[in-house]
């Protein structure tokens, strides 16, 4: 089986089965996520409800947590298909009309051929009481792909 590489600016490289594989459009996610340290990694397939509009759909998801301790020394990536970014670079681009951001939070969609993936990330942030910014340690991600 022939694998993809997702190198982060850090040199790090995460390999991955291809992008859309037999088995599905998650794979690739799955793979990269796998070899981050994190506290949960879960994958289902069949119908999922689309986090952007609640419809349903044919697909997979990922669901992947993890905390600031465990991945000290890891880039956890975070799959934009921004212009020269790598998920750009493999064929990847930003779908902007699914696009929202927030404090603390965010989703935006990539597309890649007939394939139209969800990033949902929640690492929450508030200011407390001292006025002092404060960051969650846990990081959730979760990711959803399905054919359009």
């Amino acid at each position: 089986m022939m694998y993809t590489a997702l190198i982060l600016a850090s040199g790090l490289a995460y390999y991955a089965t291809p992008m859309v594989s037999q088995e599905g459009p998650c794979d690739f996610f799955h793979s990269a996520l796998q070899q981050i340290p994190h506290q949960s990694l879960d994958r289902t397939a069949g119908e999922i409800e689309w986090l952007w509009d609640g419809s349903i759909h044919q697909g997979c998801q990922i669901v992947f947590v993890t905390t600031d301790s465990l991945t000290t020394d890891v880039d956890v990536p975070d799959f934009d298909a921004l212009s020269g970014s790598d998920m750009a670079n493999l064929g990847w681009y930003p779908v902007d009309s699914l696009t929202a951001d927030g404090a603390g939070s965010g989703v935006f969609g990539i597309t890649n051929g007939d394939t139209l993936c969800l990033v949902r990330w929640s690492q929450p942030a508030y200011i407390d009481d001292d006025g002092e910014f404060v960051q969650s340690e846990t990081l959730t991600m979760t990711i959803q792909c399905r054919t359009v």
